[in-house]
């Protein structure tokens, strides 16, 4: 049987009554209120939240991109004030929600995904080019492109975001589209026979006018929407933003990057069958010709002609089991 004693209407119809309240001691006296504690008076909470039995207090802000970085103010409360925070009251506890919550959402995937996607890519480009080196070569205008996304970013004045975050995902498999049609064009000048500089040079040459309308068009097509002043398109704008400007700074990088370390991913060849051999070979010698044999025929330049072999060529012996590169 549940009892309930409390005081008489009279005794508790004004808030002024609450000073008189009489309050037992561990002596066993009572007291009035106020001689015991100092009453103060504010607002109340019309409801309270709670998660896990605790009590839960949201505190939400608006940030205005054009003074201050959300992610900054974050690192700054988490780098001085809640650790201040909780070690003045250690029964809080901070939960970060809202948007930065939805990025460690959208994050926590693309740490397994994206590391997966560039295995694939590796895999199908290795497939296609028999050559595990090659691979490395085209892939490596992959961080360039995030670089030029991040520049862009800037320039333009946008923070990056989590859509920005998914233009760089997506923008792993646009740059490497280059770099593939410019080394597929100076292995088939290898496989034809052309000198190693001299199938680089025309490489470039027959690949230049394909790579840099491919960039201009896909900064073209992104270009409204980075442009676009509507409030609902500035969410997708970053992520825009971080296409067309990766795909412009890899771009600029691969007719001029891939070549080199297509050059120095020779010598390197050269250097090991130096030290297996003794001998140092030609250039033509070590390059991967579009994963040809040696030995296997190639088109003749003069129409009725025989064709000739790949191993005449390069001035190699023509030993069917014999393949180009490592």
């Amino acid at each position: 049987m549940r009892v309930k004693v409390r005081y008489t209407a009279d005794e508790r119809s004004r808030l002024s009554d609450l000073a008189q309240v009489r309050i037992r001691t561990a002596g066993g006296l009572e007291v009035p209120l106020n001689s015991v504690a100092e009453l103060t008076h504010a607002p109340g909470y019309a409801t309270i939240n709670r998660a896990d039995g605790m009590r839960r207090v949201t505190v939400s802000a608006a940030v205005d991109s054009s003074r201050a970085n959300a992610n900054e103010i974050f690192a700054e409360l988490n780098r001085s004030f809640f650790p201040h925070l909780i070690h003045t009251y250690p029964g809080v506890r901070v939960a970060q929600q809202g948007e930065q919550k939805k990025m460690r959402e959208a994050f926590t995937p693309l740490g397994i995904g994206y590391p997966m996607a560039l295995l694939g890519i590796f895999v199908v480009i290795a497939t296609m080019f028999r050559s595990y080196l090659q691979p490395f070569v085209i892939m490596f205008t992959v961080p360039f492109g995030i670089i030029g996304a991040i520049i862009g970013h800037l320039l333009m004045g946008y923070d990056l975001s989590m859509m920005s975050a998914f233009g760089m995902v997506a923008l792993t498999g646009v740059v490497v589209n280059d770099a593939i049609v410019m080394v597929e064009r100076i292995n088939e000048n290898l496989a034809e026979g052309m000198p190693f500089f001299e199938a680089i040079i025309a490489g470039g040459a027959r690949r230049f006018r394909a790579v840099f309308l491919t960039t201009v068009s896909t900064m073209g097509g992104l270009a409204p929407l980075i442009l676009e002043t509507d409030f609902q398109a500035r969410f997708l704008i970053p992520m825009a933003l971080a296409l067309a400007a990766g795909v412009a700074f890899a771009t600029a990088l691969t007719l001029v990057m891939i070549p080199s370390l297509l050059a120095i991913l020779n010598d390197l060849r050269r250097v090991v069958r130096r030290w297996k051999t003794g001998q140092w070979p030609s250039r033509e010698a070590v390059e991967p010709a579009a994963g040809r044999r040696i030995g296997d025929p190639v088109a003749s330049s003069m129409p009725g002609q025989a064709p000739s072999s790949a191993a005449s060529h390069l001035n190699l012996p023509a030993k069917p089991d014999q393949e180009y590169g490592v």
